[in-house]
């Protein structure tokens, strides 16, 4: 009897359609795995090497060599090596990556670094980046990869809800429940049919140190350029329907394979494929089952989850590893068989030999124990025939002497062979000699872990890429309610920040309003403006950070995303860089400022020459930041005249004072100067107009006479002459009464203006430097200074 299948046509097609991408990929992975199954061969000799696991009994000859180490030299170098590149956790340095004015970058750099950070210490960074170098340098590939975790959550129930619900419990419908559900590892609820009101909180990112064995990928030369990405799984079979689209994997299997699946007790296991091509993430099974399909689950520039593997040893244009004990595994061997030959002598090493068969007191003095002293018999015949060295032989141990010598010799040697190899100094493995100098043991740490450093920098590389990483996948995943609540940064607007600040109410036409309350409120209309701009301004602020956010490259364009040391060696040896600068920058100024007070040197120039020195340290950019800082203060403040001293102050304000008094004093004699020329102007003009009546009076009798003489002609009838000087005296009378007037006016302006109080302004030692006039004061008002 055939067996039953109730997929449609349809379905068929499509699930063999399924079936052969899912063969395909398979395929492809497993030529990948053939293509380094050299290197991973190595790579479980090392693994077995460094964990011992094979046994063997048989320890006399050279058969048992590379299975079991008596002197693990691999286990040594590991966990020297491991411990010496990473053993501080990775902290996250970011900011702008220009030094101009973006306060929009500078918040977004400031809200990534704390929520990076907030990660690392949450997700554990450092153990998973130990597993990775563990990896790295044992089997000679190490990978760590991230995964995004968050929680399906409902928002607060509306009224509208609450109205709706009390309707369908009254019509015996379920509710629905509330509480959060779990989103899977790409952040995609598992739930269909999810309502509106769902959102996505609790957003975090895990780091996970993938196993060498379960990695393979697409061929390249360079890692950027790899197709494909693939790891191993193993998902309990209960946990398949939950886990995976069981839609999909009904139309890939018929009813029996369905029933063989269901009943099986085996886990699942198989591939995750990312496909950037398609930018994908597949699931497929070991029989070539399309399990799941999800669409770019992280949103990565790079696409792929996992940075640049930590890989020891690499050559350019081949992505396949060296594994690093395959270098110097035949010394290995050699060492542990020089151990194991050491072992066998030293067994057979005992001190043993014969005697005579019928010496019975020799006998018992070899049974004796330590410090025991036994009586022999004949004591005067042993001593006449040589003592006891002639009666017993020993069994000759100075051949094993010597040869162990030379064992040991021999041992010490290949070790070193390897440690020339591997890059492990002695200044490494923490020994050194009690009759070296401190200089000699400074230049071994410097030039004695050169490779080391070289390991390092691999590790704090790959750190970097997985800060990158983040800060791709936080503002991309992350909400910004999580971020605000995670990092303690405003994003999101409050209601009070979008309510208008309304200015106080103006009072109503025609009203009086006294000039105390009408000042008043124009100072409250003012605070209102302010608060509205800043209102405004912080609004401004937050949509940029936000539109920032959002917008991924301008982000990374803004903002440069570094890694702090991974190692404390580094740490400390910045402390004491650091302690160092400090002596040094003080012994500077303490050189330079008596040079910059006597102006024989520029503030600019020394400012200059301090960073630059300051430059050979490793500071840090914070330190970096602020010295840039100083040189660009000091060339501004280079373009200002420079501020006096306290004794060129005080010798100015005396200057001042002096000045001021002088100035006092001429202005004195000027006003005694005008007013002597007033006064002579004055007594000129009484003289003059004394002439002037003296003429006039002169006239009037010639005037007089005259009149009497043309009175005495005509009497005669004779007809008089015209007169020739007849003058209008009204007119004259007139013209000196004004000019009496005019002098009058001026004479009472300069008695006024002599006459005026002058207040003296005085310094803090209460000195004179200088006296202006005073407005003669209202009456009423209170007088200020000092009159003279």
């Amino acid at each position: 009897m055939a067996n039953a299948d109730k997929r449609t046509p349809e379905q068929q097609k499509q699930g063999a359609a399924l079936r052969e991408e899912g063969s395909k990929w398979l395929a492809r992975i497993e030529a990948a795995g053939k293509l380094e199954k050299q290197w991973m061969d190595d790579a479980e000799k090392a693994v077995k090497a460094y964990t011992g696991e094979t046994k063997s009994d048989d320890l006399s000859t050279s058969a048992a060599l590379g299975s079991t180490y008596d002197f693990n030299i691999l286990f040594a170098n590991v966990e020297t090596i491991v411990p010496a590149i990473i053993n501080s956790p990775p902290a996250p340095d970011i900011r702008r990556r220009f030094a101009d004015e973006d306060p929009a970058a500078k918040d977004v750099a400031e809200l990534i670094e704390r929520a990076i950070r907030k990660q690392v210490d949450d997700s554990k960074l450092q153990v998973e980046l130990e597993g990775q170098a563990q990896d790295g340098f044992l089997a000679g590939r190490g990978i760590i990869r991230l995964r995004f975790k968050s929680d399906i959550v409902k928002d607060e129930t509306t009224n509208a809800e609450l109205a709706k619900a009390s309707d369908d419990q009254s019509g015996d419908k379920p509710v629905e429940d509330d509480d959060a559900e779990t989103a899977d590892e790409y952040g995609a609820a598992t739930q269909p049919g999810a309502a509106s009101t769902e959102r996505l909180a609790n957003e975090c990112i895990e780091f996970e140190a993938v196993s060498w064995r379960d990695y393979r990928h697409g061929p390249a030369k360079r890692w950027k350029d790899r197709p494909w990405d693939a790891f191993r799984f193993v998902v309990q079979r209960d946990d398949e329907g939950a886990v995976f689209d069981a839609g999909l994997i009904g139309i890939q299997t018929d009813d029996q394979e369905k029933k063989a699946r269901g009943e099986s007790d085996s886990d699942l296991t198989g591939w995750e494929i990312w496909d950037k091509g398609s930018r994908k993430v597949i699931f497929i099974d070991d029989n070539g089952v399309v399990l799941k399909k999800v669409d770019d689950p992280l949103g990565l520039t790079d696409f792929f989850c996992i940075p640049a593997p930590v890989q020891p040893i690499e050559l350019t244009g081949r992505l396949m590893p060296v594994n690093p004990f395959s270098i110097y595994s035949r010394l290995a061997d050699e060492l542990d068989l020089t151990t194991k030959r050491i072992g066998v002598i030293t067994r057979h090493m005992k001190v043993k030999g014969w005697y005579s068969g019928d010496a019975g007191d020799i006998a018992n003095m070899l049974a004796a124990d330590d410090t025991e002293f036994v009586p022999i018999g004949n004591a005067d015949i042993w001593a006449a025939n040589g003592g006891l060295s002639g009666a017993v032989a020993f069994w000759p141990v100075e051949k094993f002497i010597m040869v162990l010598r030379e064992l040991y010799s021999a041992r010490e040697q290949t070790k070193q062979a390897i440690y020339e190899i591997t890059g492990i100094s002695d200044i490494v493995r923490g020994a050194s000699q009690a009759s070296e100098t401190a200089t000699a043991q400074n230049i071994k740490t410097q030039w004695g872990s050169l490779r080391i450093q070289k390991m390092q920098r691999m590790m704090e590389r790959c750190a970097r890429d997985i800060f990158v990483m983040m800060a791709e996948i936080i503002p991309a995943k992350f909400s910004h309610e999580t971020l605000q609540q995670m990092t303690g940064v405003q994003i999101i607007p409050t209601q009070q920040d979008l309510m208008p600040v309304q200015p106080p109410a103006a009072p109503p036409p025609g009203a009086q309003v006294p000039p105390e309350q009408q000042q008043q409120l124009q100072q409250a209309i003012q605070a209102a403006q302010q608060a509205e701009q800043q209102r405004q301004a912080k609004l401004a602020k937050l949509q940029s950070i936000q539109q920032l956010l959002t917008q991924r490259m301008s982000m990374m364009y803004r903002i440069d995303v570094e890694s702090d040391s991974t190692v404390k060696a580094d740490l400390t040896r910045q402390k004491a860089e650091a302690a160092e600068f400090m002596q040094a920058a003080g012994a500077y100024w303490t050189a330079v400022g008596p040079l910059i007070q006597q102006g024989e040197l520029s503030k600019e120039v020394a400012v200059e020459i301090f960073a630059a020195n300051s430059r050979l340290f490793n500071l840090g950019k914070s330190v970096e930041d602020v010295l840039e800082k100083m040189v660009t203060d000091a060339k501004a403040q280079a373009g200002q005249p420079p501020q006096p001293s306290a004794e060129q102050q005080k010798a100015q304000a005396d200057a001042k004072a002096r000045e001021a008094e002088q100035a006092q004093k001429v202005a004195d004699a000027k006003i005694k100067q005008d007013a002597a020329a007033q006064d002579m102007q004055f007594k000129r003009e009484q003289h003059d107009m004394t002439m002037a009546e003296k003429r006039l009076d002169l006239q009037a009798k010639r005037q007089a006479a005259r009149n009497d003489q043309n009175q005495v002609l005509l009497a005669n009838g004779i007809v008089p002459p015209p007169d020739p000087e007849q003058i209008d005296g009204q007119a004259v009378l007139k013209e000196m009464a004004a000019q009496r007037d005019q002098f009058g006016q001026l004479l009472a302006a300069l008695i006024h203006e002599l006459s005026k109080p002058k207040q003296i302004v005085r310094d803090a030692q209460g000195r004179a430097l200088t006296a202006i006039p005073m407005h003669t004061p209202q009456p009423g008002a209170p007088a200020n200074g000092n009159y003279q």
